[in-house]
């Protein structure tokens, strides 16, 4: 299985679980905040001990900005198709049960950096473009 293999996501019904969710929980603002505050806790609790960990906080700390942007009014032009992967790879992640489950150590996040280095591999010019404007434009974030 390569890393950016298309099939290794298409193809995994935890992904597209969360698909099905994310639309539903973008259409509520407080549903959003919810699942975003799950993942800044869950994330505050992950080890930062290897560069596939730190690699994995760095890409849900973007799209939890990305989100939050898209949802305050910040940044609009993430389109729907980015936003609904974005908040699927994070719903995918806060999840403790999927295709192999957080608990097992080493392992348990490896799928996770994988959905989320898919994701960033399929809309990487969105993903570019929120950071550009996020070092040039954008008012800090809490």
């Amino acid at each position: 299985m390569a890393i950016f293999d298309r099939s290794y996501t298409s193809d995994n019904a935890y992904f597209k679980k969360a698909k099905r969710r994310a639309s539903g929980i973008l259409q509520d603002p407080k549903r959003v905040r919810r699942l975003l505050e799950a993942a800044v806790e869950k994330l505050r609790h992950v080890r930062n001990d290897t560069e596939g960990i730190q690699a994995l906080r760095n890409q849900a700390n973007t799209f939890i900005r990305m989100v939050r942007a898209y949802q305050t009014g910040d940044y609009k032009r993430t389109p729907w198709k980015s936003l609904l992967l974005i908040t699927a790879g994070i719903i995918y992640f806060v999840s403790p049960l999927d295709l192999i489950p957080d608990f097992i150590p080493m392992m348990g996040f490896m799928d996770d950096i994988t959905v989320l280095l898919w994701i960033v591999n399929s809309i990487g010019k969105d993903v570019d473009s929120f950071k550009e404007w996020e070092e040039t434009y954008a008012k800090p974030m809490r």
